[in-house]
């Protein structure tokens, strides 16, 4: 899976400077004089009304919630022009539990504190002035990354905050009365609305000073190729360090919001760095066609030739980024540029290893992927989740090719029907990425970063696999946790994860450990103290962190279960089989939404039950832990030429609740063989499915529990539907359904869990 890089400590302090609604404990309506369809808020009379209003709603407030309470009180209080009291509930607000440990602690409520203490400031200056004073006091009390994000706190616009008011009046005043909750919301307005109109331009201007003052920012690069090709970028320089320094490259194919990413480059290069964001062709400023992937191999080493040759770079540059940013880095170490020391790619887009497809089987994501790679993506179309669900749900209650898919959607897509004509791991996606001997030329430290739950693992241990089996003296570090996709790429992680809470040790910050690794490899400091040895992972439920020398050295033994009947055995049963009917006509379950999946939860999840059988173990009788990937051979017998195996594993605890270990596994059994080469299968005849490339995951599973195997076909309407006919699946449709498949499972099938057992 990929999508663009979010930052939820972004959204978190968008979220506290926009709300402006609170709960509150008492209700009885406030008389208040409205201004009778005047709307100059800025009135005399307006004034006062308000500034009455306010003292009426502070001197009857409480709230049992305290964060709320001290969020709603110091404005309050700031409003009434006490701004001691302003600025001391302020301070309680900022040391509450879930603020007192985000990184931008000093800065929440930043615009209100300044505003106060420039009004208490008893100078006989004006007010630009006692507040150019505060500002600079407050930057140069700053210790964090906080005074990089100080401009997001200053977006609020006076012209739409003064209309937002005008309607409220006009909308919330019946007969000189207002309710205390919509008095509490009229009050937070106009205390947001007469900061913006005070300070905001007094703020612009110093912060604008400041960073002019402290970095270079060049946002309109284009980069000619040798073959003639445009590549757009834009770099932050720290201009307080005037020698020449390493240089961190970002290359990616999305493009957004970029006053967030140059405040972050600009915390990057405050540590020491130059800070460079490349995009793929066609994307920003350049003209090119755009085409994911395709020149990758090519483009990232342009860059860093170009990057190494500047006279603010020392020659040395490291590569960060998750997703198709992960990606990015690797196509860069296929013809490997001197210039590149290390690589930290996370949640790795391993192409045509687990995108577009994987284990052979695409899926209709990647269509809505690709439908949002533009030269600005479009956001907007790939969060429209009721766009493509439709979509989705068309395609299956319809039954139309694969390949037609782009057609739902509104024409023909290109880069789609590409994808579709390598069905196959091929030379075209070989030649994307490193493949086979490559990885012997590599031979930079890199470190790698994912997720149990992130879709792209398997991209990411593609990577890692092969750099150790191909370069004998592999400098290889990875990490891995309880993390899904967007964790391991924004390297922010969180408490929960999809109704999980994850253990405490877990909830780590992976960029800071990245930079640090930065530090050493680019800048001779001591390695991150966090990495103790080249595998580190997580294992859940232990609320511990483990180390090893490398993946096979994580669990001492294998746990194998014979799948039989509704049983998983330990003991080799007499051969015998189950029958499985999947009517692949049938179409009635469609797909409601994308995102109602739950890792722990009273049941197993209703949609990885659909055309599933389901093998249940007795209970343990001692506690373990799982390391690792299942592997397994599967013993089957269809009536057709081919089919799409799913496998899910979850642990049934003690208490009867279900925690989902890995992502799930799914393959197209004709390349279980090799995944270069198709090999259809004999109808009737026995065949043996190599179970392979399966999710990593680490979990401590307690006495008594069970674990539950799912085994089943691949057929909803998020996946590519393989009708068994032997021809190319992107072609097949449902008038190649016919008669349904059989499927006889035979008990001879099992599943090998590396477990680790003291």
């Amino acid at each position: 899976m990929l999508h663009a890089n979010t930052n939820r400590g972004l959204m978190k302090i968008v979220h506290l400077i926009l709300i402006l609604s609170s709960l509150n404990s008492f209700s009885q309506n406030i008389y208040f004089k409205s201004n009778g369809g005047d709307t100059d808020i800025d009135n005399k009379t307006f004034v006062e009304n308000i500034k009455l209003l306010n003292q009426k709603v502070l001197h009857g407030y409480s709230n049992n919630d305290t964060t709320k309470f001290y969020d709603n009180v110091f404005r309050f209080y700031i409003l009434d022009g006490d701004y001691k009291n302003g600025l001391y509930y302020l301070n309680k607000l900022k040391n509450v539990p879930e603020y007192k440990m985000l990184d931008y602690n000093e800065i929440i409520g930043v615009q209100f504190e300044l505003y106060a203490l420039a009004k208490l400031d008893t100078e006989k200056n004006s007010f630009s002035e006692k507040y150019a004073n505060v500002f600079n006091k407050k930057i140069n009390s700053l210790k964090g990354s906080s005074k990089f994000f100080l401009k997001d706190y200053f977006i609020n616009k006076e012209q739409d905050l003064k209309i937002q008011i005008s309607k409220f009046l006009n909308t919330d005043i019946v007969n000189d009365n207002i309710s205390t909750p919509n008095a509490i919301k009229l009050c937070r307005y106009y205390i947001a609305y007469l900061i913006a109109k005070e300070t905001n331009n007094i703020a612009k201007t110093l912060i604008e000073n400041l960073d002019k003052q402290s970095f270079s920012v060049k946002d309109s690069i284009i980069i000619t190729t040798k073959k003639g090709k445009e590549i757009a970028l834009y770099y932050v320089l720290n201009k307080k360090i005037k020698q020449p320094k390493p240089s961190i490259l970002n290359f990616s194919t999305y493009v957004g919001n970029n006053d967030y990413f140059i405040s972050a480059a600009k915390l990057n290069a405050d540590r020491g760095y130059n800070i460079i964001y490349a995009f793929s062709r066609g994307i920003y400023l350049s003209k090119d066609e755009i085409r994911p992937f395709e020149f990758e191999v090519e483009d990232v080493n342009e860059v860093i030739d170009w990057i190494s040759k500047q006279t603010w770079s020392n020659g040395k540059v490291g590569m960060i980024g998750g997703s198709y940013d992960g990606f990015s880095q690797w196509a860069a170490t296929k013809n490997l540029h001197p210039a590149l020391k290390t690589i930290i790619p996370s949640a790795s887009v391993g192409f045509g290893i687990d995108f577009p497809m994987y284990n052979n089987c695409f899926s209709p994501y990647m269509l809505r992927w690709l439908t949002h790679v533009k030269k600005e993506t479009d956001f907007g179309t790939f969060d429209n989740e009721k766009k493509w669900l439709s979509i989705y749900n068309k395609y299956y209650k319809t039954g139309i090719a694969f390949n037609k898919l782009d057609n739902l959607y509104g024409g023909t897509n290109h880069t789609f029907q590409n994808w579709l004509k390598h069905p196959s791991f091929d030379s075209y996606w070989q030649s994307k990425i490193p493949y086979k001997k490559d990885f012997a030329k590599i031979n930079i430290p890199i470190l790698t970063i994912t997720g149990y739950y992130d879709a792209d693992q398997r991209g990411a241990m593609y990577y890692y696999n092969n750099h150790l089996k191909y370069n004998k003296d592999a400098n290889h570090y990875f990490v891995i946790g309880p993390y899904g996709h967007s964790e391991a790429v924004s390297g922010i992680t969180s408490d929960k994860y999809k109704g999980y809470k994850i253990d405490s040790v877990a909830n780590i910050d992976l960029k800071e450990i990245s930079f640090q690794w930065f530090d050493y490899i680019l800048r001779g400091q001591e390695k991150p103290e966090f990495i103790k040895d080249k595998v580190n992972y997580q294992i859940m439920g232990t609320n511990k962190w483990k180390s090893a020398p490398s993946v096979d050295k994580i669990s001492n033994k294998k746990l194998k279960f014979f799948l039989n009947k509704t049983r998983l055995e330990k003991i080799k049963p007499s051969r015998d089989f189950i029958i499985q009917d999947i009517d692949f006509a049938k179409r009635k379950d469609t797909l409601q939404s994308f995102n109602d999946e739950k890792i722990l939860d009273s049941v197993i999840y209703k949609r990885d039950l659909i055309e599933k059988l389901v093998f249940e173990s007795e209970a343990f009788n001692d506690s373990f832990e799982i390391n690792g990937s299942f592997t397994g051979n599967l013993k089957a017998s269809i009536n057709k030429k081919d089919m799409d195996i799913t496998i899910n594993i979850y642990e049934k605890l003690p208490n009867g609740q279900y925690f989902k270990l890995t992502h799930e596994h799914f393959a197209r059994a004709s390349y279980s063989k090799d995944n270069t080469t198709r090999d259809l299968l004999k109808p009737n005849k026995i065949e043996t499915i190599h179970i392979k490339n399966t999710f990593f995951t680490s979990r401590k599973i307690e006495k008594d529990s069970k674990l539950i195997i799912l085994l089943g076909v691949r057929k909803s309407p998020d996946v590519q539907i393989n009708y068994g006919t032997g021809k190319d699946v992107s072609e097949e449709t449902i008038a190649d359904a016919k008669e349904p498949l059989e499927i006889k499972w035979y008990n001879d099938s099992y599943i090998e869990i590396p477990i680790s057992k003291e």
